[in-house]
């Protein structure tokens, strides 16, 4: 008996490559350029401390803000030992990947509407939305890029199955297996698009359910990923001693449970007004943006009423893929922003979190316009006239909002001062000595809220900065005044920034 996937027709858009996707890249890139010029900041500093002075199993396993980072980190290693601290490079590779997600983007729209003019539309309205800023802007935040391609490549071979009506097979059954998991390992919505799978996959593509083993790789990714998180944690405690902070965002994740419905309520209304609304965004909460969300459900309830089977149950796989996302948002994060009394609506405008789960919410925009525009006039509307004005409409939004994206030269200029201070300090001191150099304090415009001990002032900058202790035959050190830093480091022997810093006690100060 044949399987219900092979009588349907080919899609007409599978496989077959249109030149409006160069439109889309354009614009995207257009907007997203200058991050080429930003510099690190604060957990990048963090990061690149531990790759510098720590040993690269810790650096690579040890998680970090409840993430577990093995795929990003080894990344962020390789990167920092081939190109050192080119920012611009690091940021280039944000970019580039960026735009990749930008033209899987329309690809997948492409195959869900049959429309090369939706397509666009929701890779340009996704692809220059300021809400990307705050995850582009950031190399730390790269992980979350990463992890939507991940996503994308595997939503985009799950459709372009049922759009071609071709058979699904085991071994692309653990490609995408493999996939999710290593999203998972890139940053936490990765997680999230794991443990949804299985009900995206039926939805996408029923067929799959008709294969025994299709059906038990799918329901094992989420078993496997919660196994592999919990392991991978595990592993890197017996690694290294894992930080305070790490420990008090384990115990604050399991509880609290009552602020994950406000925070993910609020997640979902913000996500959906910011994607809508674009660079019209304006303060949230407002009653512009409740309006947005009234008006966008009671579209999407149309949508799904009016739509067929297909389009409908690419709705609702959308919706699953969204609410996956944010439900883990929502659990790491909710208990932490109730202990700094943050209210659930501040913590949901929080920029960085919405990379990933603004784009399923561009994808069933793209769905329900589809289904308006098969009403009675509307029909009559050329799609490349309603294409122009939707891109009107972004770049007049574009130039009105006035989007600045924040370069950090405060943090460059900081950073290299100190560098020419220590090189200054080392150049004062005859060939042979050892050089005592005050340490300091990294000022919050670098550090922003992470501890000192994590990126120790001028020690910090050295560390990243120079492979060993020895700077033109003389042996530099960093006197350090404060005892929580010297006993981080005193647990910590193996580490190169235990070896640079020294007791204020024990040397006697030097200017």
């Amino acid at each position: 008996m044949a399987s219900p996937a092979s009588s349907v027709p080919e899609h007409p858009a599978a496989g077959r490559w249109h030149p409006l996707v160069l439109l889309a890249l354009a614009l995207a890139a257009w907007v997203f350029f200058p991050i080429t010029r930003v510099y690190f900041f604060a957990d990048d500093f963090v990061h690149l401390a531990s790759i510098a002075s720590d040993r690269a199993a810790v650096f690579l396993l040890s998680p970090f803000g409840g993430h577990n980072y093995l795929a990003r980190n080894l990344i962020f290693y390789l990167t920092y030992h081939v190109i050192g601290l080119r920012a611009d490079l690091y940021f280039w590779s944000v970019l580039l990947t960026h735009l990749l997600n930008v033209a899987l983007l329309f690809s997948l729209i492409r195959l869900l509407t049959g429309s090369a003019t939706l397509a666009c539309f929701g890779a340009v309205l996704w692809g220059t939305s300021p809400l990307q800023e705050g995850t582009l802007g950031w190399y730390t935040a790269y992980g979350h890029v990463l992890a939507t391609t991940v996503m994308l490549l595997v939503l985009l071979s799950v459709v372009r199955l049922a759009a071609t009506g071709s058979r699904p097979r085991t071994r692309t059954a653990w490609l995408w297996f493999a996939l999710l998991l290593l999203g998972t390992t890139f940053y936490g919505v990765g997680i999230g698009a794991a443990l949804t799978f299985p009900i995206v996959l039926l939805l996408l593509l029923p067929a799959a359910w008709y294969e025994p083993g299709l059906r038990t790789i799918a329901l094992a990714v989420p078993l496997v990923t919660l196994a592999m998180y919990f392991v991978l944690r595990w592993v890197a405690a017996h690694v290294a001693p894992l930080p305070i902070e790490e420990l008090i965002q384990q115990a604050l994740t399991h509880s609290g449970f009552g602020t994950i419905p406000p925070l993910l309520g609020h997640l979902l209304a913000f996500v959906t007004a910011g994607t809508v609304l674009s660079f019209f965004l304006g303060t949230y909460p407002d009653l512009r943006t409740v309006v947005v969300v009234v008006v966008f459900a009671a579209c999407l309830a149309f949508a799904l009423w009016r739509g067929d089977g297909a389009a409908r149950r690419a709705m609702l796989a959308m919706l699953v893929v969204t609410g996956g996302i944010y439900l883990l948002i929502a659990i790491g994060r909710g208990h932490i922003y109730q202990v700094f009394n943050v209210p659930p609506a501040q913590a949901a405008s929080v920029d960085r979190y919405h990379y990933a789960g603004s784009l399923p919410v561009a994808v069933l925009l793209c769905l329900v316009l589809q289904q308006i525009g098969r009403l009675g006039p509307l029909r009559r509307v050329p799609s490349g006239l309603a294409l122009a004005v939707g891109l009107g409409a972004l770049a007049a939004g574009y130039a009105h909002s006035g989007m600045v994206i924040d370069q950090r030269y405060k943090v460059r200029d900081y950073f290299a001062r100190t560098l020419q201070e220590i090189n200054a300090a080392v150049a004062a001191h005859p060939r042979g000595s050892t050089v005592y150099i005050e340490n300091l304090t990294s000022p919050r415009v670098l550090l922003g809220i992470m501890p000192d001990r994590l990126f120790p002032g001028r020690a910090g900058v050295f560390v990243i900065t120079h492979p060993t202790d020895m700077v033109d035959g003389r042996r530099v050190r960093f006197i350090e005044h404060d005892p929580d830093v010297l006993a981080w480091y005193i647990d910590r022997p193996e580490t190169r920034l235990a070896q640079l810093l020294v007791n204020s006690q024990d040397v006697a100060p030097h200017p």
